[in-house]
């Protein structure tokens, strides 16, 4: 049997098994968290030109776009609503490092929308399901890449792994038999990319939306009998051998594991809206502005940390950027003592006091220091008038083994919906969300519409 043929089984007798309390839980709480971010998210720029530039379906029922009064074909809104929600780097992060929820929860929601059927299982629960395996894709697959550390990413990990695992979740969605299921992921195989480059600007959440598409259409094209390479992953010409190389391990895709990645390791859920390496340095900063006067201002600034060429950013073009230095996100850190969404616009990003302490921050990469979220450690040392202070970060609050308290996950959420659609709708939302197991057709429209711009409603 290939590779392909393997994973895709493996990936099916995962689905049938269901979703013990557990796993149940936990994609509760990445719905809940995906759609709240997707809200706040929805009225950025780039999701808005997406969102202009989407196409209703000529036939059939068109998906909603989150935050807005439009609709649109189904892969359409996947493109926009997966953009919506990543843009602002809010959504949690995976170990191995990867953004798994965002690559294939909005094409799950558009292709319910369009095209779910009730059943003995609820719809929601279908989509929990899917949703699970989708993400346990791309776990199987970040771990069959051998590229681990952020230092030996050849591409953007969602653009490589998410069309494959959205069309995995889409197809068991859709109920394919065996064969096409196979080929649906065989078709995403070669709907994969995303370069580096592109992280810090408008395309870095194209790459996440663009997944989710990719791979809804891959499942719909194989249910018409569209067909790939029997072994696509595998082959000597394969994906595997052109995404990751020498490095690839193929027996990463079908290793037995007790319990699926949504559990163990889980989610890193983020409190801040960034880079997940920046939270490592936010956190430390903190800790060290905790030792300095009050009113103090720094002189110097040292960020000791693993080399990360990537998030070394001493003068960011925009607030966007800002999202992807450590320069920036320490100097936000001492200056305002918390960090949100407003941190990362233009105005704050060319202040006066920000662009004055910018130039006097410096980063000493430490080659000891692994770049690993799992085993990364930051430490950041301030300088002022008088005194001097360090603070240090092993973890920031959330990551794996210091889950955030349930309560505080509710309230991010609640904050994001009530920000972007109002409290009403924050509170529809959150209560539909927490029935999400049993919803119905019905049910998943009111849900769809209660996020759409308050015109809609």
């Amino acid at each position: 049997m290939s590779v392909t043929a393997e994973f895709a089984d493996c990936l099916l007798a995962l689905a049938a098994r269901g979703l013990d309390d557990a796993a149940r839980q936990s994609a509760m709480a990445l719905v809940r968290d995906g759609l709240a971010v997707a809200a706040l998210g929805a009225g950025e720029a780039g999701p808005t030109i997406l969102a202009a530039s989407a196409l209703r379906p000529a036939d059939g029922r068109p998906a909603s776009l989150i935050g807005r009064s439009t609709h649109a074909a189904a892969a359409e809104a996947a493109r926009v609503n997966g953009a919506a929600m990543h843009v602002l780097d809010f959504e949690p992060m995976w170990n191995p490092a990867n953004h798994a929820l965002s690559t294939t929860l909005p094409a799950l929601l558009a292709l319910a929308e369009t095209a779910g059927a009730d059943g003995p299982v609820p719809l929601g629960e279908q989509i929990l399901t899917a949703l699970a395996v989708g993400i346990e894709a791309q776990a199987r697959l970040r771990l069959s890449s051998g590229q681990l550390e952020p230092g030996s990413l050849v591409f953007h990990p969602p653009g490589a792994v998410g069309p494959i695992g959205s069309a995995a979740a889409c197809g068991l969605l859709m109920a394919l038999d065996v064969d096409r299921f196979r080929h649906a992921i065989a078709i995403a195989a070669s709907r994969a990319g995303g370069v580096q480059a592109n992280i810090g600007s408008m395309t870095k959440a194209l790459h996440c939306g663009q997944a989710a598409a990719s791979g809804l259409e891959s499942a719909m094209l194989a249910a018409r009998g569209f067909t790939a390479d029997a072994d696509a992953l595998g082959g000597p010409r394969g994906y595997g051998k052109a995404f990751f190389g020498d490095a690839f391990a193929p027996d990463a895709l079908t290793r037995a594991r007790d319990v699926l990645h949504i559990v163990q390791p889980g989610p890193a859920y983020k409190l801040y809206p960034s880079q997940y390496g920046t939270h490592f340095v936010i956190t430390a900063a903190l800790a060290a502005r905790a030792a300095m006067p009050a009113g103090g201002m720094a002189a110097r600034v040292v960020i000791h940390g693993p080399p990360m060429a990537y998030v070394d950013r001493p003068d960011p073009a925009t607030g966007l950027a800002g999202k992807f230095s450590f320069q920036y996100t320490a100097a936000i850190a001492l200056l305002d003592g918390t960090v949100s969404v407003a941190s990362f616009s233009d105005a704050r990003r060319f202040a006066p006091d920000l662009a004055a302490l910018l130039p006097r921050i410096e980063i000493r990469p430490d080659p000891r220091r692994q770049g690993r979220f799992d085993a990364m450690t930051v430490a950041v040392d301030v300088e002022w008038d008088g005194g001097r202070a360090r603070g240090e970060c092993d973890g920031p609050p959330g990551i794996w083994g210091r889950p955030v308290p349930a309560e505080r996950l509710r309230a991010k959420a609640e904050d994001c919906l009530a920000t972007a659609l109002g409290t009403d709708a924050a509170a529809e939302v959150l209560a539909l969300v927490d029935g999400f197991p049993g919803l119905d057709g019905a049910g998943l429209a009111r849900l769809m519409a209660w996020l759409q711009a308050p015109t809609r409603r």
